[in-house]
């Protein structure tokens, strides 16, 4: 009776295991939900708009996993900086992106969005700083860069 079950029990295994190779192996099921990707073959095809979302896109991946990161307490990926500094970077993307198309409406809200994130960044690294986490050279370099973005913004609004 034992060797009739583990008989079974390993059949069993073994169809399930060629099933899942089965449809693993299938290309259309990879490929469908693969983001694109500059090594795509057909790189040179993408127009600068299409590269610009692409790259958008990427850093709102990149915003997500580090606000993920930060959701689940990750000590490397999570801290609030590095969050603000994802949103900021994805901004930016939008920025060149919004810059790009024209769209005035899109491109001040995501330099506002951007003047947000740097300002929670540098409320971060304040923290940090205060805490003794960080050196005065990070706390100037926030401080700059929400400058930067501060300059961006009222230039765009002459």
């Amino acid at each position: 009776m034992k060797k009739s079950t583990f008989l079974a029990v390993c059949g069993v295994i073994l169809i399930g295991g060629l099933i899942c190779l089965h449809l693993a192996a299938q290309p259309d099921t990879v490929m469908k939900h693969a983001p694109a990707s500059p090594l795509d073959q057909k790189i040179k095809d993408y127009n600068e708009r299409e590269l610009l979302e692409m790259k958008v896109e990427c850093y709102r991946n990149i915003a997500k996993y580090t606000d993920d990161s930060a959701a689940v307490g990750d000590p490397l990926r999570g801290k609030s900086s590095d969050v603000a500094e994802a949103y900021a970077n994805l901004a930016t993307a939008e920025i060149e992106l919004y810059r790009f198309t024209g769209d005035r409406d899109k491109l001040l809200a995501a330099m506002d969005a951007k003047i947000e994130a740097l300002t929670n960044k540098l409320r971060a690294v304040k923290n940090a700083y205060d805490l003794g986490t960080c050196t005065s050279t990070n706390l100037r370099e926030a401080e700059i860069q929400l400058i930067d973005a501060l300059l961006e913004r009222k230039q765009m609004e002459r």
